[in-house]
């Protein structure tokens, strides 16, 4: 039976060897309403983050490393997010006893979770991390975090994850997708910047500006000449807009 270790964020402090170090530990009420300490670590930017604890543990004996972890993820799929469990021989980190750390990447799920789960916050999974101590005791747990921002927490048992919907990185990218794509749909640009447009297809622009679905249309005509449409262009339903209208519709564009 394994010896299960939990995260807890007291025990972590910043690496002293990271020169940029971008952490943040406060406390925060969860969904039960218990307060519970959050330690945050990393940002957006190219800053490498680094938190440590070094424990003494029993030789010969098999553990299993659990913690919680809300983002450390980005958009762009280019974060870095780790675990790292140093055994330390000589009872001190060498640069021997680094060469030798077991690293797990948990950047995009590269290393499974045990539970991934949809919170307000973001993607929450929970890690279970197995290893052996052998004839070691002296041990040093580490996590990395760069471009991106991710958020440690004490794990709990499975049952107070059940009501939580499960997700994975696939569903999230379809949400993310989704949303920009709404979001793009809502704002249109157009230009005409000294392009020769006829009178006819101004109207027609400003009518779908006005009546569209789009919540934000930006039609950008410096330096466009308006031409009159040939007899042959207009069509027999043309609406009866005026010239003076479209001229006032062109004002109000350049105005704005």
């Amino acid at each position: 039976m394994s010896k299960v270790i939990d995260f807890d964020p007291r025990d972590f402090k910043a690496d002293k060897s990271c020169e940029n170090n971008v952490i943040a530990k406060y406390f925060v009420t969860d969904k039960d309403g218990e307060n519970v300490i959050a330690y945050s670590i990393g940002n957006w930017n190219w800053d490498w983050t680094q938190i440590c604890c070094d424990k003494k543990l029993e030789k010969n004996t098999d553990y299993v490393f659990r913690f919680v972890i809300v983002g450390g993820y980005c958009n762009t799929c280019n974060e870095t997010s780790r675990f790292e469990i140093v055994p330390m021989p000589d009872g001190s980190l060498t640069d021997e006893a680094y060469e030798d750390r077991y690293t797990y990447d948990l950047a995009q799920n590269r290393y499974k979770p045990v539970l991934c789960k949809k919170t307000d916050e973001g993607m929450l999974r929970l890690f279970e991390i197995p290893f052996s101590s052998f004839d070691c005791e002296d041990f040093r747990f580490v996590f990395i975090a760069m471009h991106a921002v991710a958020t440690l927490y004490a794990p709990k048992e499975f049952s107070a994850y059940a009501d939580l919907e499960d997700t994975n990185f696939d569903r999230l990218r379809e949400e993310i997708n989704s949303k920009n794509s709404e979001d793009n749909s809502a704002n249109v640009v157009m230009d005409f910047t000294g392009a020769h447009v006829t009178r006819s297809t101004v109207t027609d622009l400003l009518t779908m500006a006005r009546f569209g679905k789009s919540e934000n249309v930006c039609i950008d005509f410096t330096g466009a000449v308006i031409e009159d449409d040939k007899p042959d262009d207009i069509q027999a339903d043309a609406d009866d807009t005026g010239s003076d209208d479209i001229a006032v519709e062109l004002m109000d564009v350049a105005d704005n």
